[in-house]
């Protein structure tokens, strides 16, 4: 076995550079790889080298690390014209070879001979094997969203083979790779607000694809350019209907299915609450009767709520392509039954017959509800003492009246809103999935945070991990949630290195890919020096 002959599983890795990190010589390494255990200890004379200068300087470019890698750095294989790829599918797909053909032109600039094949399914629809020897390359995969993915592993692991001034190719070691996602639902959950340039959402959809999540929430804080109801929107920062179906097809191209997020309940506004903006009422006034009186809630007992509101759904509904789920939002509910006909009413039965009606309305359209938890949990209930509930003392009984397909989105975001305890259990979600619900865990930008609710959703077998963003792409958050997302919605702990340089490498080529021309798109932040802070 050569010096550079890698051959690491995921926990291998990271347990020997553990121990190589405490100062212990590398005795043993046990490490799983096609069915054997191949023993590296004392294979050559300075293992510890082998581990920390080898590995660590290839494996940290994977973001998610891959379940088993074997890299033999020795050997190179030029991602060159010369190159023959072999892709071999468990399912038909009758456009394979023009798909692979175009994202290594985009990736590579190279054109290849490629040759697609028959194979016997992997383990999993998204699950992937990628072989390369020579001037050969063999991707594996049950369907094209595995190749997807093999090519996003590939290009993360290549460089430029930097003999000349100028590009000519790429360059990977020589390798075996296996890998398949541990969680099936991996979201990403952006805000569009009226700050938001449409190329921010377009790099957070392609930088999430590359990070192989398959599902993106797209909510409009009054920036939806709607014909219907055209007063719902910003006057002059709501985004045009061409750029949403445009996103809607780039989307569908990486695997990611775009789902639209309209607020039926809470935060009608369409801005955050600091900002004391209005999307609605700052401009129409007279429209105040569909709102609590502060305008933050909207008034469930106006029949023209949801007459509005149903018009609203349809229409983004329409424009997503018909998408699988739809986000209602739910959350926060500030200021209810409040208004003089709310307050009068039986709020619990109002409620529960509002979220009824949209669950129907969205049936009939093939599609799942989705909403946040924290309204349908008491926050007088001590059980939820140290998590994140906002809901009235008769909540629960709301909850045991909705279908059981909804799918309960629960926010629970650690350190900065509870105790969260070193060995964190996370009741609230499984409370919701014992009363008979799919559930989706979902953080913020806390990174420990995301570590153990991904770890939670593998132990309770949730439906998946939503990772969340809200305003913190404007205070440079986005590359933790998206490096530490990645690992905690597709791997297993121990998690491979979310390297900060690495992720803005790959931000980089996505840049390339929109193609970003303009030095305020670039990077983590539109300025190095905020003209704000330091004019």
């Amino acid at each position: 076995m050569k010096k550079n002959d890698l051959t690491l599983s995921r926990r291998a890795f990271l347990s020997s550079v553990a121990v190589v990190g405490a100062g212990s010589a590398l005795k043993a390494a046990r490490i799983q790889g096609s069915g054997s255990l191949l023993k590296v200890a004392n294979e050559f004379e300075d293992a510890s080298n082998y581990v920390e200068e080898s590995d660590s300087r290839l494996l940290k470019r994977l973001i998610p690390q891959p379940a088993y890698v074997r890299l033999n750095d020795d050997k190179a294989v030029l991602l060159n014209n010369m190159l023959t790829v072999n892709v071999e599918l468990g399912t038909s797909d009758t456009q394979a070879r023009r798909k692979v053909s175009d994202i290594f032109r985009q990736y590579f600039g190279s054109t290849p001979t490629i040759n697609v094949a028959k194979t016997k399914d992997l383990a999993s629809e998204e699950a992937y094997r990628i072989r390369a020897t020579d001037s050969t390359l063999t991707l594996s995969a049950t369907s094209f969203a595995g190749i997807r993915h093999a090519l996003s592993t590939l290009r993360q692991l290549a460089e430029a083979n930097n003999d000349t001034e100028k590009l000519v190719c790429y360059r990977i070691p020589e390798m075996e790779i296996e890998d398949s996602p541990t969680i099936s639902f991996r979201g990403m959950h952006l805000c569009w607000f009226p700050e938001t340039e449409v190329i921010q959402i377009e790099q957070y959809i392609r930088w999430a694809a590359y990070y192989k999540f398959n599902y993106i929430i797209i909510e409009f804080w009054g920036t939806y350019p709607f014909v219907s109801k055209s007063f719902l929107s910003w006057r002059e920062y709501k985004t045009t209907l061409k750029d949403i179906k445009r996103l809607v097809k780039i989307g569908k191209e990486l695997g990611v299915t775009l789902i639209p997020q309209i607020n039926i309940f809470g935060h009608a506004s369409g801005s955050r609450r600091a900002s004391g903006k209005h999307a609605i009422l700052d401009l129409y006034p007279e429209y105040q009767p569909l709102f609590e009186p502060d305008g933050w809630t909207w008034c469930l007992s106006n029949p023209l709520t949801r007459k509005i509101l149903s018009s609203a759904i349809l229409e983004t509904f329409e424009a997503f392509e018909n998408p699988p789920f739809y986000h209602i939002g739910g959350d926060e509910a500030w200021g209810s039954a409040e208004c003089y006909a709310c307050r009068h009413a039986d709020y619990e039965a109002l409620l529960i017959d509002h979220l009824k009606y949209f669950h129907q309305l969205l049936l009939r359209k093939n599609s799942r509800m989705m909403m946040w938890h924290d309204m349908l949990i008491s926050k007088s209930n001590p059980k939820w003492k140290e998590y994140v509930a906002n809901g009235g003392a008769k909540a629960e009984n709301i909850l045991r009246e909705l279908p059981k397909d909804i799918v309960i989105c629960d926010w629970q975001y650690g350190t900065q809103y509870s105790t969260h305890k070193k060995n964190e259990t996370w009741p609230t979600m499984s409370y919701f999935k014992e009363l008979g619900f799919d559930v989706l865990a979902c953080p913020w930008n806390n990174i420990e945070n995301i570590k153990s609710l991904g770890e939670k959703v593998r132990a309770a077998k949730l439906y998946g991990l939503l990772c969340t963003t809200w305003f913190g792409p404007s205070i440079g958050q986005m590359l933790n949630i998206m490096t530490h997302g990645a690992q905690a919605a597709w791997s297993k702990s121990p998690y491979g290195p979310s390297d900060r340089i690495m992720g803005m490498r790959h931000l980089r080529q996505i840049g390339w890919d929109i193609p970003i021309k303009n030095y305020p798109n670039t990077g983590v932040h539109k300025w190095q020096v905020r003209p704000d802070t330091y004019p």
